[in-house]
């Protein structure tokens, strides 16, 4: 009887440890290593959510939200901490479609871009290195 209740009490302690321990990035060769929804995003958007992608050069995180006007979507290319490329598309209801690429040197843009790249863990960032 003994047995069967430590044997019992080793089960539970395993299964609550499994459900409480954070959940690991796993490492990829390419593919997409973070998703996050609904950010904290000027100007405000609905339903947004960035994406977190690792290819065999670089990362590259995609955002999309929804305007008032229509649908947003920026990509931000980039390895380690250098950006590489970025730019983004608005697709209004009216069916018209305008797109714009960054200026990588500009201040606003690069504070843009590490306050999107701070909404993923450290985890997977650390694959863009």
């Amino acid at each position: 009887m003994k047995l069967k209740t430590l044997i019992l009490t080793g089960l539970a302690s395993v299964a609550l440890t499994a459900c409480t321990s954070a959940p690991k990035i796993p490492q990829l060769e390419t593919g997409v290593l973070q998703e996050v929804k609904n950010l904290d995003v000027y100007p405000d958007t609905t339903n947004n959510k960035a994406k977190l992608t690792k290819f065999s050069d670089k990362c590259v995180i995609e955002f999309t939200g929804n305007l008032k006007a229509g649908k947003a979507v920026e990509q931000w290319s980039f390895k380690s901490l250098t950006l590489i490329s970025g730019g983004s598309a608005s697709f209004a209801k009216d069916g018209t479609s305008t797109a714009t690429n960054f200026d990588l040197h500009d201040a606003t843009v690069q504070k843009n871009f590490l306050t999107l790249r701070n909404y993923f863990a450290k985890e997977a960032l650390a694959q863009c290195e």
